[in-house]
Formats: C-alpha cells, structure tokens, sequence
C-alpha cells in the first residue's frame, strides 16, 4: 500500500498513459515482434555452434539447404496471407461493431488481449521465417543446424494454424451481443477497486463536512488554456501542495467533463494574494485527452451498457432482449458498487490542514445514468417498463433505506411513462401488479 501512495503523479499518469497503450493494435504486436528478433538471433547464434544430440536425429530430420529454404519460404508466404485473412477479419468485426453497438464500444473490442495476441503472433512467425531466410547461407555448411531452424520453423507454422482456429471462433463469439454487455460488465468489475478505492488506501486524506469549509480572504482562479475530456484529476498530488499561504483547493472539473478553453478548473483559496501564474503547475496534475477513459469514472462503464441499450431500442435494430441484458448488468453494477465507499465532497490533509473541495460521483448519480436514458428509449415497450420495475425491486432489497425514494422515483417515472401509449387492459394490469411495491 506504501508504494502505491509513493509516488501518486507517476501512478496518475501510468494508468492514464497504459490505458491508451491497452487499447491499441500496436503494443503487443509490437512486443513480439522485438521477440521474435531476439528469439532469432538467439536460435542462429546457438544453431552455428552446436551440433544435434545423437537422442534428437531421429525427431528432426535432416534437411538441406534448398529444402530449408522451401519449407520457410512456404511457411513464411502462408503466414502472411493468413495474417491479412486476420487484419480483414479484425476490421469487418469493427466496422460491424461500430454500426450495431455503437463507436464508443469500439474500445472494448480494442481492448481485447486475444485479437491483440493472435494479430502479434501471426506478424512475429512471419518476421521470424523472413531473418532465418536471410541468415540462411551462413549455416550452409551445418546440417544440423538447418534441421533444427526448419523444425522451428515448422512448429511455428502449426501454432499459427491453431491460432487462426482460435481466432475465428474467438471473433465469431465476441460479436454477439451477450458478450459485448459482459465484457463492459466485467471490465468494471475488474477496475472497482481503483475506481471506488477503499478509505483506508489514502491514510492521509479525512473526509470533512462541507458545512465546514469557509471560504478564504483571497480567492484565485485558475484557467485552463485548451479544451478536452478530463481523464484523470491527481487529487492526492493537489491535496499535498505546498504553496505559502495555501488553505484549500476547489476543483470544478472531474472525470468524464469536458472543458472549454479559458474554463476556470481550479480555484485557490489562500490567506495572501497571489497571480494566477503562481499556481499554474497545479495544471499538469489535471490530464486532459481527446476522449473520455475509464481510469477515474464509475459511470464510463455504465455509459457504455446503456449506449448498447439504447442502440438495441432503435427503430432500426429493435432488439428489447439486448436492452433487457443490459439493465441485467446495470442492476448488477449497481448492487455491487452500492457496497463500496464513493469519494468524499470534501476532504481534508491530516497534516497540512489543507482541503480539497471536488466534485465527485455518487451511488445516485450511477443510478440515474443506468436508468434514466433507458426509460426515455423504451417508453413504447411495455417489457422494457415490467423489466425496469422488476429492476427497482430488486435494487429496492439490496440498497441502504436512504435511496429508497429514488428508487421510488424511477419506478413513478417509468410507469406515468408507459401508461401514455395505447395499452390493453391485460398489459395494464401486468404494469400495476409490478408497480404495487412502489405505491
């Protein structure tokens, strides 16, 4: 936990920087290509030194040149098509994807470590076959050494086949919409603990009535100079300042807002009068991108299973069964994360005494973002409305009393707004059974 803490602008900024590399076509492939020379530069550099164990010749046949030089140049030219086989696979599934879930569902897909893996090893096998091509008139003279480079090669080429297997299996069950919903339902499962972080991971930190808070004599805005997604909000770095005077900090920009150039992000209050300038590095510990991420927001996840909601309630998909898993997992989501500790309004540093004032999410604000879009879309489907109710109730036995009315709410809203379409008695009837544990 100490090393955690050690150093928050560097963890800050890796998270936010890895989370651009995690969602990339490059990195990985990228990494086993760079294996794939070292692998090869090892093989040939062991291959003219030694010779073949007597135990080995009858697993390894031996080969000559010209039939070395076959059996690389036929595996090398059948990873290559097999590799734009890959690529064009990989773009169609995007394509799909971007026009059936939605663009903003593209990062899942991008973030996929199989694709990543399957794309790089495909790209490495063939780059491997290419140097030992080029390398192979230096080993002429060793039998046993083009034995063994050809029965590398060979090896390769049948992991590359079962990849390819794999690969077309793997693409053909990661576009069905189940999994795309799971996929965005487990991603936030996986990332709770950094994005709801228990109190106890910031031992310095004390949260603090905002009753408490007065402003200071001088008040200091801080604008910001260009425009962006806030992707990450170095709070612990701002709350550890050190400036001459320094008696608290008001952050008005979090995760997921956009600012406009010139926007005032940040205002200071101190006990001495200072120019903007003076505070201007507190700036970098506010990352701006072009691109909401979810390195610090609950609700990026939420977002992305209720896009998929409302692309299933369009008039041109029309798939309330799609709709209907998704509020499955947003139910989920908001059970589970109703069970963790949301950051404090206000907080303050043991130490220093100094405070931060921020804007913060809330287990309220994660409901309404799961629901509220969702009811709006699907006004016309009464399976839609029964399912929401159902939801409610459900959340009604797992959530804390105080977001009872809320819940009240959502119920109250969702079924005025389904009783203002043309129903039949029996679909009434269903609709007012299901809203009884509201009324």
């Amino acid at each position: 936990m100490a090393n955690k803490n050690a150093f928050p602008e560097l963890t800050v900024r890796f998270r936010t920087w890895w989370e651009g590399v995690s969602t990339s076509y490059w990195f990985i492939p990228v990494c086993m290509m760079l294996t794939s020379f070292l692998l090869c530069y090892l093989c040939l550099t062991y291959i003219e030194r030694t010779k073949l164990p007597d135990n080995l010749q009858s697993l390894i046949p031996t080969v000559t040149q010209d039939g070395a030089q076959q059996i690389l140049s036929t595996i090398a030219s059948s990873i290559i098509t097999a590799t734009s086989i890959a690529f064009s696979m990989t773009i169609v599934a995007l394509t799909m994807a971007s026009s059936q879930f939605g663009p903003r569902l593209l990062r899942t897909f991008m973030l996929d470590r199989g694709t990543q893996c399957v794309l790089g090893l495909l790209v490495s096998s063939f780059i491997f076959c290419l140097i030992s091509l080029h390398h192979l008139s230096s080993i002429v003279e060793n039998k046993d050494a083009l034995a063994i480079l050809s029965s590398i090669s060979v090896l390769i080429g049948i992991i590359d086949i079962f990849a390819i297997i794999f690969f077309i299996h793997h693409i053909g069950r990661f576009i069905q919409a189940d999994e795309v919903i799971f996929r965005c339902y487990d991603d936030l499962m996986r990332n709770i603990d950094e994005l709801l972080p228990k109190p106890e991971d910031a031992p310095r930190e004390r949260s603090l009535p905002e009753a408490l808070i007065t402003d200071s004599h001088f008040q200091t805005e801080i604008q910001i100079n260009k425009s962006g997604y806030v992707q990450s909000v170095n709070y612990e770095k701002l709350l550890t300042s050190n400036f001459e005077g320094l008696e608290g900090i008001e952050v008005r920009a979090r995760s997921g807002d956009h600012v406009f150039p010139d926007a005032a992000v940040l205002i200071i209050h101190s006990r001495y009068r200072k120019p903007p300038d003076y505070y201007k590095d507190l700036l970098e510990l506010i990352i701006l991108g072009h691109r909401r991420t979810p390195v610090q927001d609950p609700e990026f996840a939420i977002s992305q299973m209720v896009e998929l909601a409302l692309r299933a309630l369009s008039p041109g998909i029309n798939d309330p069964i799609t709709a209907i898993s998704c509020l499955d997992r947003l139910t989920a989501s908001c059970i589970y994360m109703s069970k963790r500790t949301f950051p404090a309004h206000c907080v303050m540093n043991k130490e220093t005494g100094v405070w931060l004032k921020r804007r913060t999410f809330s287990i309220e604000g994660i409901i309404n973002t799961a629901f509220d879009q969702i009811r709006q879309a699907g006004k016309d489907h009464v399976d839609i409305a029964l399912h929401i109710l159902f939801c409610l109730k459900t959340l009604t036995t797992h959530l804390p009393a105080h977001l009872h009315p809320l819940l009240k709410l959502q119920a109250e809203s969702t079924f005025q707004l389904i009783l203002e379409n043309t129903l039949s008695e029996q679909d009434k009837k269903t609709l007012s059974e299901a809203f009884i544990p509201f009324r």
